[in-house]
């Protein structure tokens, strides 16, 4: 019987880290993996946080993945995964603490907001930690060796490689690429990435853009396979549409309504997408302005996206052009509605059954 039993989850970098520490160390250990999104109903008298991961020693259970990943070491001594002398192990500690205070929150704020201007600070800041790695860290304590601490592979290593692991989904999602200048990372990268303990845990590129779309992807409500509707986008979601296969936008917005993008068309085309833009108001149905977007959705390249400030009005003209192509009954339309979570009331789709 496994000495240690780890509760984990594999979307989650720092149960990751904890997982690869056991690998590395050599010890036989159970995995309890757990959906985060549908947790055990006794899961908080595992983990008192309602997290992962968690291990249970015997009687005794550790949380938090940096005081496992110390409790580890300590338990099991060999090999060890932090310096010996005090002063580097004090070193090590700096940089775990710099992971999980400065640079995990940047990359997590990239990846996770939809706000532009939050997208762009989290990119400035996750520079910085970089080059603050690049220079003060491997530049400063690695001397000639791939690792941390040169030749031996350390809990620092463990501590930052899961989210490098996910770097596919902040280059998918945010266009973000290691700059090229960061070659001593590059480096780390490299070496961790071929060890066989991480070779055998690891996940591809796909499997995490995959895993993050929910968090980082363009939040859309999909009425057909070939129509979406949102609400207001950035420039940098309409990359991102492009990126998730849409080809063509269509604005239902005026530009005299508040946070109307003005140059969305230039970032339309930009990004590769067609773009049309139809401004029906959102409270006043206007038969000619929806049989104008209707006469769009038909003409403009598959699959398209449907956007206004909050998606209702979106996603009302999205179902009345799928209702008149498919020659949906009312009672078909309601049903299609209450799916979408659609209010009935919304005018414009009002006036449609009204007129059926």
């Amino acid at each position: 019987m496994a000495e240690i039993t780890i509760y984990s989850a594999v979307v989650c970098p720092y149960a990751h880290r904890s997982r690869l520490v056991l690998l590395e160390k050599g010890v036989d250990f159970d995995l309890i993996e757990i959906d985060l999104q549908n947790k055990p109903a006794n899961f908080t008298d595992i983990s008192p946080y309602s997290k992962v991961p968690v291990i249970k020693h015997g009687n005794e259970r550790v949380w938090e993945s940096a005081i496992i990943n110390e409790y580890l070491d300590e338990v099991f001594p060999e090999p060890s995964l932090l310096p010996k002398d005090a002063i580097s192990r004090a070193q090590a500690r700096i940089w775990i603490d710099f992971a999980n205070t400065r640079f995990v929150p940047a990359f997590s704020s990239l990846l996770r907001s939809q706000d532009s201007q939050t997208q762009k600070q989290a990119t400035q800041e996750l520079e910085l930690h970089l080059r603050f790695i690049e220079n003060e860290g491997l530049g400063k304590l690695s001397s000639n060796g791939p690792y941390w601490f040169g030749e031996a592979i350390s809990l620092v290593d463990l501590t930052f490689y899961p989210w490098f692991e996910r770097w596919s989904a902040i280059e998918h999602y945010r266009g973000f690429k290691l700059p090229k200048e960061f070659t001593r990372i590059q480096r780390w990268w490299d070496a961790v990435s071929q060890r066989e303990a991480v070779k055998a845990i690891a996940n591809s590129k796909e499997f995490y853009i995959e895993r993050y779309a929910r968090f980082a992807a363009l939040p859309t409500k999909k009425v057909s396979e070939e129509l979406s509707s949102a609400g207001q986008v950035t420039p940098e979601q309409l990359q991102q549409a492009a990126k998730q296969g849409f080809k063509s936008v269509l604005n239902l917005r005026s530009p005299n309504e508040q946070g109307f993008l003005h140059e969305e068309q230039q970032h339309a085309q930009a990004a590769g997408l067609n773009y049309a833009n139809i401004a029906i108001n959102p409270s006043e149905a206007n038969q000619e302005l929806v049989e104008k977007a209707i006469w769009e959705i038909d003409n403009l390249p598959k699959p398209v996206l449907v956007h206004c400030a909050a998606g209702a009005r979106a996603t009302a003209i999205s179902l009345i052009a799928i209702a008149s192509q498919q020659k949906l009954t009312p009672e078909e339309i309601k049903l299609k509605a209450q799916e979408l979570g659609l209010n009935l009331d919304q005018p414009h789709l009002q006036q449609f059954l009204q007129q059926e």
